[in-house]
């Protein structure tokens, strides 16, 4: 099986390559080929979202794979330029190269967070609150109108080696001292990102899996102080939470703006975000994918933060 993929340097695209480098022919879409960091068995393509001319070159690409894209911008339309502009450069070199099945790795960002502690599900309707989460479900359109054989996977939030974004919470309780802000009782999915990229596996070239689409995560609903409480127990700290009230987000959000402006980096808070983090119910079920493809998560949540703080002490993150 020979597979393309983007965003192969990222934290989810990492983990992909990974699980996927055994018996199969990879091709990775890197910014700089002479910084190969997967080894000689992955053959890496340089380009990017909007400069794919080389992989314009492959011969008989089976699958491709498009991991890449932003959570993170200080500008709102780069959401658009990368999340959908870029998916649609990548359905091009698909439809070019006729490949089997085109895998997209969108969000549940796109379905939009349920309206009550029942988890959205396949048939709910897409109701996105952020221009990330449309950005998301616009790329996802731009595939079902391609004609290609599809399927789109839309994770919750993802956690494991390489991510920095739950990672924050991991430092957080290294220090000693937490924070949360608004309703102790909001309500979140995970997924591992070894579970995942372990689905992602499964799909390919899955018959049961062409033409749609499917959430991936755990069975567990989990409260902010849930997840807390996996990570004290995997780093074996006590750490004191402080909830501040959920107007604080709000208040912070404008200098965080300005902040990150004059820096150059990506708000971790900005107008976009807070219309995702102030919603009470990011949830999802993965039945489907249980029924359809008879996938279920391979480390329990007890396992899976374990083995992440393991490897931030390891790499010296913490």
């Amino acid at each position: 099986m020979k597979i393309f993929i983007t965003g192969a340097t990222g934290f989810v695209g990492k983990n992909v390559i990974e699980q996927l480098g055994d018996g199969k022919e990879i091709y990775a879409l890197v910014r700089n080929v002479g910084n190969n960091p997967f080894g000689e068995n992955i053959n890496c393509i340089e380009g990017d979202l909007f400069n794919l001319q080389n992989a314009y070159n492959l011969q008989d690409i089976d699958v491709v794979i498009q991991i890449a894209g932003i959570t993170k911008s200080l500008y709102c339309h780069n959401y658009f330029k990368i999340n959908s502009r870029g998916t649609f450069e990548v359905i091009k070199l698909a439809k070019a190269k006729n490949v089997k099945q085109f895998v997209l790795i969108s969000s549940l960002a796109a379905a939009g967070p349920s309206p009550s502690h029942i988890p959205v599900d396949e048939d709910s309707p897409a109701k996105p609150v952020s221009l990330y989460g449309l950005s998301k479900l616009l790329g996802e359109k731009y595939l079902k109108d391609s004609g290609l054989t599809y399927t789109v996977i839309r994770p919750p939030a993802i956690f494991g080696p390489h991510d920095r974004d739950i990672f924050t919470y991991f430092k957080m309780v290294n220090s000693g001292i937490t924070f949360s802000a608004g309703d102790k009782k909001k309500l979140y999915s995970l997924i591992y990102v070894k579970d995942l990229a372990e689905f992602i596996g499964t799909t390919l070239l899955n018959i049961n899996a062409f033409n749609e689409t499917f959430f991936i995560s755990y069975d567990s609903l989990l409260t902010i102080s849930d997840i807390l409480s996996f990570i004290k127990e995997a780093l074996d700290k006590k750490a004191v939470n402080i909830n501040l009230p959920e107007f604080f987000t709000k208040i912070i959000y404008f200098p965080m703006q300005l902040f990150y402006i004059v820096s150059g980096n990506p708000p971790l808070l900005n107008r976009d975000k807070l219309n995702e983090i102030t919603q009470k119910f990011w949830i999802c079920s993965s039945k489907k994918a249980s029924e359809k493809l008879n996938f279920k998560p391979k480390y329990s949540l007890v396992e899976a933060f374990r083995e992440t703080a393991n490897w931030y002490i390891e790499k010296k993150w913490l």
